[in-house]
């Protein structure tokens, strides 16, 4: 059967394939550490599941309105006036089917052939195949530890103003967190020339430095992409959210009534009580802080090179060039050699994809001393 050459385009997601390999050989009964994943390995905060039984119980299960429950809108507007002190209307506030259902939302209004998005390299994978969905061009950006990986003004500058940039700030695959002044530099030069700012912020809640302020501070023009996966350890309720300009609503709205219908109803009305669960989401984040302190010189003392100590979110970005080998045939032998899970470069783009690997450290300490231990058994037998 023929099929389209725009699904042509789309590229292989390397960290589910990886964990789909992984599975299978746990299948066999062979023992892998999982460290490719950016998944949270803690439970779900016992409000919100139990928010989602007492919907089920109550019979909430009823398609909702296509842009979610007020309830919840208003709860995340709280959230922004409360913690950022951002003023934000519930009306500009869009819930989705998990992030990927806002972008999948706002490019199918704002993106289209002749159009063009961009995106860092290294950066999150799947933002350029949104924008393969709908036959727009892809510029990736080279972004490196010379500037902390930002993508700065000069690099949207020398290859052209895009009609739409997105970031994700805590960066995915590397950890770091942009500048206050590098953002507004960004959406300066995007407003002056009629570009769009996208703000991918599923990790801000896990900053290792201090709060990161949400890019709504900045702009009204900024649309911010966020939801409940990564922070509030959520992934499988698959419920994210979005704000954007008022002239968006009613475009984005038509488009998921005929998409999605609604969000995911359980999920809406167990989200209500995520904001409540302030102490194990202070918990997930000393964990994950402890893990990272840990990971971060264990990596380095085994010889692989870390460009920038991460700030935020779960994941450290490391050089191999030590062992002389391409990432995925690096990735491919931790695997089956030393039952260990990584992410090679490329699922982040081209530039220097070759060289990185990712660490996720959303995984307990121990068995984060499991992988270090085998990797260290395992490494010197690599030729270099």
């Amino acid at each position: 059967m023929k099929t389209t050459a725009r699904s042509k385009k789309m590229t292989p997601f390397y960290v589910m394939e990886l964990l789909e390999q992984a599975r299978a050989m746990e299948a066999r009964g062979e023992h892998i550490v999982h460290l490719e994943i950016g998944e949270p390995d803690f439970p779900t905060p016992e409000a919100v599941k139990e928010a989602a039984v007492a919907a089920i119980r109550e019979d909430r299960t009823f398609y909702t309105h296509s842009l979610g429950i007020p309830e919840l809108r208003k709860l995340i507007a709280d959230h922004y006036r409360e913690n950022d002190g951002v003023r934000i209307s519930p009306e500009r506030i869009i819930i989705t089917n998990g992030t990927s259902g806002a972008f999948l939302l706002l490019f199918s209004v704002l993106l289209e052939r002749g159009m063009t998005l961009a995106l860092s390299d290294p950066g999150y994978p799947c933002y350029k195949n949104f924008a393969a969905l709908f036959d727009a061009a892809v510029r990736t950006i080279p972004v490196s530890a010379k500037t902390q990986f930002e993508l700065t003004r000069t690099d949207l500058e020398s290859g052209g103003i895009p009609d739409l940039l997105i970031i994700s700030n805590p960066v995915n695959p590397t950890g770091t967190v942009y500048r206050g002044d590098t953002m507004m530099s960004l959406e300066r030069t995007l407003a002056e020339n009629r570009g769009i700012f996208i703000v991918d912020e599923i990790y801000r809640g896990l900053s290792y430095r201090g709060e990161i302020r949400t890019a709504l501070a900045l702009s009204d023009r900024i649309i911010v992409v966020d939801g409940f996966s990564k922070v509030f350890a959520m992934t499988g309720w698959r419920l994210g959210w979005m704000v954007v300009p008022e002239e968006l609503v009613r475009p984005i709205q038509t488009v998921a009534q005929n998409v999605f219908i609604s969000p995911p109803t359980l999920s809406q009305h167990a989200a209500v009580k995520a904001f409540e669960s302030t102490a194990e989401v202070d918990s997930m984040r000393k964990f994950y802080k402890e893990r990272r302190d840990f990971l971060l010189p264990a990596l380095k003392k085994l010889g692989f090179r870390i460009p920038v100590d991460p700030e935020g979110a779960f994941y450290i970005y490391a050089g191999i060039e030590h062992w002389g080998i391409d990432s995925r045939e690096f990735a491919d032998r931790a695997l089956r050699e030393a039952k260990v899970a990584l992410t090679p470069g490329y699922d982040f783009g081209s530039f220097g994809a070759g060289n990185h690997v990712r660490f996720s450290y959303a995984t307990d300490v121990q068995k984060l001393k499991t992988g270090c231990d085998r990797l260290a058994a395992w490494l010197p037998t690599l030729k270099h």
